[in-house]
């Protein structure tokens, strides 16, 4: 506004206030320069401002694409395109183990699909607690999760396995003062080869439907 008021008055020899315009034209060019400084001060500011909102919205997005909202675990498409850029790496051990929450149904029929939201959510918890630094946790569907393990056996995977259902049972979720109980049913399968994980993880998809038709809330490997 200072500049519009000098330019009024230095280019058209105009001013609202005739008494003022020596005073003004003294102190022009240093209202000038100050104008421009604010100018840029705030452009820049600005400019930031648009900068820090773009890239957090670009993670928003990138999470939310590659993660489960629900779970907070990756997502199966973002874990098959890892898998599959991964089918040249070199050849080595790794466990990948399906899992399924026991009666999922009929606890989203019987206590609400809120309830069952919370339950995938502690199952998740659980998962996340016990699994090695370098492994992957994916919300494979509905109430199925797939772990990948690499560079464990068997019987590592299976201690790791046998923790997480351990606390599994401490979780305490309640539905009008009635506690929820959750147990899973697993299928554990060890591989060699990266680029055959999809045969691997059907493997195990097999051995967890065994586990459901024989009982549930057991590891067969």
């Amino acid at each position: 506004m200072l500049a519009v008021a000098i330019s009024l008055i230095s280019v058209f020899n105009y001013s609202l206030y005739p008494e003022l315009m020596d005073l003004v034209l003294l102190h022009s060019s240093f209202v000038k320069v100050m104008n421009l400084i604010i100018t840029l001060f705030s452009l820049f500011y600005l400019t930031n401002l648009y900068l820090v909102e773009l890239k957090t919205t670009r993670e928003k997005l990138d999470y939310n694409i590659n993660h489960d909202v629900l779970t907070g675990l990756y997502n199966r498409r973002f874990f098959e395109g890892i898998m599959k850029r991964s089918k040249e790496e070199k050849e080595t051990s790794y466990s990948v183990a399906m899992l399924d929450v026991d009666d999922f149904k009929k606890i989203n029929d019987t206590y609400g699909h809120e309830t069952g939201d919370r339950v995938l959510a502690a199952v998740s918890k659980c998962i996340e607690s016990c699994l090695p630094e370098n492994a992957v946790a994916v919300r494979w569907g509905g109430e199925e999760f797939v772990l990948y393990l690499p560079q464990v056996d068997s019987a590592q995977a299976l201690d790791v396995l046998n923790d997480f259902r351990a606390k599994l049972s401490e979780q305490e979720i309640y539905h009008k003062g009635t506690r929820v109980v959750i147990t899973a049913t697993i299928g554990l399968c060890t591989g060699e080869s990266i680029a055959d994980y999809e045969e691997y993880i059907r493997q195990a998809d097999e051995k967890l439907y065994w586990g459901k038709q024989h009982g549930k809330n057991q590891i067969v490997k």
